[in-house]
């Protein structure tokens, strides 16, 4: 084999294996549905992230018009799944 192909090769070889990227970070982990709740308040979080994450609402005045603990005005319910605070969607109408 020719020193032009060798070098390339070592290189690759004392490498090792490729890595792909981390994933985005997942958030705090959960163990029951009690750890997760609405990112947002007044019931118009997007997402549910873990309760040392939450924020603050005690200064916020809600119109009641939407259930303060759920997602998306009761679209969507924070839970823990897999370790981690999620989302389980009503399929209810009203709700996409």
């Amino acid at each position: 084999m020719s020193s032009r192909f060798l070098l390339p090769l070592l290189l690759l070889m004392s490498c090792g294996a490729f890595l792909e990227p981390p994933p985005p970070n997942p958030g705090r982990a959960c163990s029951q549905d009690a750890d997760c709740v609405p990112n947002g308040c007044c019931g118009t979080a997007g997402s549910a992230i873990h309760t040392l994450d939450a924020p603050s609402c005690s200064g916020v005045a809600c119109s009641g018009m939407c259930p303060a603990a759920q997602i998306s005005c009761g679209c969507g319910v924070p839970i823990c799944r897999d370790a981690r605070c999620t989302v389980a969607v009503a399929t209810s109408m009203g709700c996409e």
